[in-house]
């Protein structure tokens, strides 16, 4: 679902890459870390779909 809603929203695809890019740097040694930071954004998504 939530790679489908990316696909179709590219402001949000774009939202997302741009996240990642900054996470990656920051976490660049700790792959936890980077998962549980970007969760957060993916966790709105999905919400938001499934309100809809």
């Amino acid at each position: 679902m939530f790679r489908d809603f990316l696909r179709a929203h590219p402001f949000s695809l774009q939202a997302y890459c741009e996240l990642k890019k900054r996470l990656a740097e920051k976490y660049k040694n700790d792959r936890n870390a980077y998962t549980n930071a970007k969760s957060e954004f993916i966790r709105g998504i999905l919400e938001g779909l499934k309100n809809a």
